[in-house]
């Protein structure tokens, strides 16, 4: 018997499913790259917005009509759409055989009547992989159905973590990327982000360590110091200021203000050494005055360390505070003003690209190849940022040395160094 999973949406899910596929593995199931050998499928969902959810939902569509084309075809639907819409008893789910919420593991093991044995593993390969250190989310941002999806903040115990970590180097890892919806927010017995980061780099110090969703409230300080010690964990800072007004942020929710993010970018910008940021952010935001765009498009420009945007436009999720704050004050931004304001956005996401390019031409790098032919940077993160494309066929998961030949944006094109 063959199954096949489709990971939507953010790199955590993709750990819920390689969780999914050691269950799987552990039940006598073999893995099919094609979803038409299979016999199962597993779609793990994305809704943490509107667009997640309706792709969710196409996929769901799609796998229907597979089912229905052979007979005992079966499909199980996990993630963050059940978690988010729970079954009303109002049908619909006919064709599903079975529904859980986001990482329930346990739940799909019981309906395959399997008991994998020892801790809970993760089943995957790739020359860069994810660690989820942490799960759920206690900010309560007005425009996030995370915790509703997910849960309060939950840190895995460090012995959990530590172990995992080693399986994932066993099965092929050069790269792993800690993840949580507040990953800054880690902490055990006195030990915070940072001295889980140290732990890691030291226990692995040929492994490349990247840091992923930081939230200025609860920003780990004393990173800028372990990029200077730690050459393996990668200058590279993954953090959702979301906006850089404090009249927005106050209405978000986000409980810091413009000088939080300040103060953590003049730290990033005076470290000895190259820092690159990728900002998060919403335009468009209800309330949000010209002003207070003027402000975040202003910020976003302003620091040497920012080298990515991901630029969203504010969206009604339903079960939200602001969902129906807006309704009640009718103050949502008008979509084609929300639209200029996400286009001027990009324009600054250029420029930033723009000096990086001047900054990276001619230069010899360090280069992770995902695949013969491209691989990334320590500033760029698989699979989001940019890409660098050899001039020659190299080692897939190897570390190889290039000069930067060429570059424009998101794209650049490196020749190896013997």
């Amino acid at each position: 018997m063959k199954y096949h999973i489709m990971s939507l949406g953010c790199p955590k899910n993709k750990v819920d499913s390689e969780r999914f596929a050691w269950v799987m593995n552990s039940a006598g199931w073999k893995y099919s790259d094609e979803p038409e050998s299979s016999d199962l499928i597993i779609l793990n969902t994305c809704a943490f917005i509107a667009p997640a959810t309706e792709e969710s939902l196409e996929y769901l569509s799609d796998i229907i009509r597979w089912k229905g084309e052979k007979p005992g075809r079966k499909i199980v639907m996990t993630g963050c759409l059940p978690g988010r819409y729970a079954d009303d008893g109002s049908g619909g789910l006919e064709d599903i055989d079975l529904v859980t919420g986001p990482g329930d593991w346990r739940k799909l093991s019981a309906w395959l009547g399997v008991v994998p044995e020892g801790q809970a593993q993760v089943s995957g390969q790739g020359s860069y992989r994810y660690l989820k250190i942490a799960d759920g989310c206690s900010n309560a941002c007005a425009y996030c159905t995370i915790p509703a999806i997910r849960g309060r903040f939950i840190p895995r115990h460090l012995d959990l973590i530590l172990r995992e970590s080693d399986l994932l180097i066993q099965q092929g890892a050069c790269e792993i990327g800690l993840v949580a919806q507040d990953s800054g927010n880690w902490h055990q017995n006195g030990a915070d982000l940072s001295a889980l980061t140290e732990i890691l780099a030291a226990r692995h110090p040929s492994i490349w360590w990247r840091l992923y969703y930081l939230h200025p409230l609860h920003f780990p300080y004393r990173l800028t110091e372990i990029f200077s010690k730690y050459s393996n964990v990668v200058p590279y800072i993954d953090m959702p200021i979301q906006h850089a007004s404090d009249s927005i942020l106050e209405r978000m929710g986000r409980r810091h203000g413009v000088g939080t993010i300040e103060t953590i970018m003049e730290q990033l910008d005076n470290s000895p050494v190259e820092i690159a940021v990728r900002y998060t952010v919403i335009t468009g935001y209800p309330g949000e005055t010209e002003a207070d765009f003027t402000a975040l498009r202003d910020f976003l420009g302003r620091y040497r360390s920012g080298r990515h945007i991901a630029a969203f436009s504010w969206y009604p999720e339903e079960g939200t505070l602001e969902y129906s704050r807006t309704i009640a004050r009718g103050d949502a931004v008008d979509d084609s003003t929300a639209s200029r304001r996400l286009a001027a956005i990009s324009a600054v996401g250029d420029a930033l690209y723009a000096d990086w390019d001047e900054r990276l031409y001619g230069r010899e790098l360090t280069i992770l190849a995902d695949d013969r032919l491209t691989g990334h940077t320590r500033w760029d993160a698989p699979e989001v940022d940019a890409v660098v494309s050899f001039t020659e066929p190299v080692n897939p998961g190897s570390a190889v040395r290039a000069k930067v030949v060429e570059s424009s944006g998101a794209v650049l094109v490196a020749e190896p160094v013997n």
